[in-house]
């Protein structure tokens, strides 16, 4: 049967068909009671992409995420080798992709699918790991954030402190100090260099020693730096739960952070390649990266800067000359900044019913879609899954429903009822 895959362009198409692709989901086909599926609709892997993932609670975005992930996962070994994928998770739902989805398994066998964990790389907060073990979590790497990398604008960001403001000043002259002096450094050296100040108040000292001395009991800051060497695996998908981080400014920290390591290591890598393909040498071993993160509009707002704005939007802009592609998860489109939006190459929406949220997917359109999203969603049957699919490379539009996962999805919504196995 005729496949269609998105985010190919022409000559890809011709030159490698389907290879590279991850199977995405069913063309649907009609309208109501006469809606049906028919051809496969795959995703273009081996170039870089800026993908959104939207629609509202409940409707399947981290489901979506997940099943992009697989695939990837699935590829053969000489195309899986040139990828790794790091996942930021905000929510602590993407842990239980280890193991098979085996209460779906019917519904996977009507899709020729089976229940099938998959080999993530588990990283979670440093100090943390007595919690995961107690809760059963198996988990392979624990991260902490290193003080030192930071800037006094991120950490003024962190804190909400106005630069120019007492505090501020006295943020800018103890950090520049600290870098001045040392290579590395963690909370603890911050705040006995705010104390030894001489030109501040005591009651500025106090008060942003105060916000360094919570920042320390939150149990994330370190001397070391963030080691990308696991998370870049050829091959590997890594899974970073940031759920237990206090609050979102502290998750932007770490986005913002990981994401400028992203585009200097590719950056670096990729005039490597270049430089090898001359001289016909292999190429480079670090391979082009997928950085997919949930609640999106949380690390790049449309209407405020935070702490990974400037990085995250690097990536939008230019990450994908070095092989970096992002995916935004969010089910506020509207939240998330205009750059990103205008970046976006394929857009999956599921069910929107917001006018923000909608108005934003229209922005995306370009004049050669007539067809109002709204009305698109709207004539998709009430299946599980359903959603649209908007290719920039094709510029076409199509009706689709995801298939189930082949790993478990950790991301339902509880319910109070005990159900009985029987």
């Amino acid at each position: 049967m005729y496949e269609i895959i998105v985010g190919r362009s022409q000559d890809d198409l011709k030159k490698y068909g389907s290879l590279g692709t991850a199977y995405i989901g069913k063309h649907i086909v009609g309208l109501g009671e006469d809606a049906h599926m028919t051809s496969k609709i795959l995703l273009d892997l081996v170039r870089p992409h800026v993908m959104l993932i939207c629609g509202k609670r409940g409707t399947g975005k981290s489901y979506s995420l997940g099943v992009i992930a697989e695939e990837i996962a699935a590829l053969p070994e000489d195309l899986k080798k040139n990828l790794a994928v790091i996942i930021i998770d905000p929510m602590g739902i993407y842990w239980s992709m280890k193991n098979p989805n085996e209460k779906d398994s019917e519904l996977l066998r009507k899709w020729e699918l089976k229940p099938k964990g998959i080999d993530i790389n588990l990283f979670i907060p440093a100090g943390k790991a007595k919690e995961y073990e107690m809760s059963g979590i198996l988990w392979d790497n624990t991260i902490s954030l290193p003080a030192g990398e930071f800037s006094a604008e991120d950490w003024a960001l962190t804190f909400k402190i106005e630069p120019f403001g007492d505090e501020g000043i006295l943020l800018g002259r103890v950090i520049k100090r600290l870098k001045d002096r040392e290579n590395a450094y963690n909370i603890k050296d911050v705040i006995n260099e705010i104390e030894s100040d001489n030109r501040a108040d005591q009651k500025h000292k106090d008060a942003l020693k105060g916000l360094f001395e919570s920042a320390d009991s939150w149990g994330i800051f370190g001397k070391e730096k963030i080691s990308l060497d696991e998370m870049f695996k050829p091959g590997s998908i890594s899974v970073i739960d940031i759920s237990h981080y206090e609050g979102w400014a502290v998750k932007n920290l770490f986005v913002g952070l990981i994401s400028k390591k992203i585009y200097q290591a590719r950056l670096l890598a990729r005039k490597g390649e270049e430089a090898k393909s001359m001289v016909g040498e292999d190429k480079s071993e670090l391979p082009m990266i997928w950085l997919m993160m949930d609640e999106a509009h949380q690390f790049l707002p449309n209407d405020s800067k935070t702490t990974s704005s400037e990085a995250l939007l690097t990536l939008v802009k230019l990450g994908r000359e070095p092989g970096i592609s992002t995916m935004f998860v969010t089910q506020q489109p509207y939240k998330l900044h205009p750059d990103a939006l205008s970046q976006t190459d394929v857009v999956l929406s599921h069910r929107l019913t917001s006018q923000q949220d909608v108005k934003a997917l229209e922005t995306v359109m370009q004049t050669y879609l007539l067809d109002n999203i709204q009305k698109s969603l709207d004539e998709l049957p009430r299946w599980k899954g359903t959603a649209i699919i908007l290719d920039d490379n094709s510029e076409k539009l199509y009706g689709m429903v995801v298939p189930p996962r082949a790993s478990w999805h950790a991301g339902g919504s509880p319910i109070a009822i005990q159900e009985q196995n029987t």
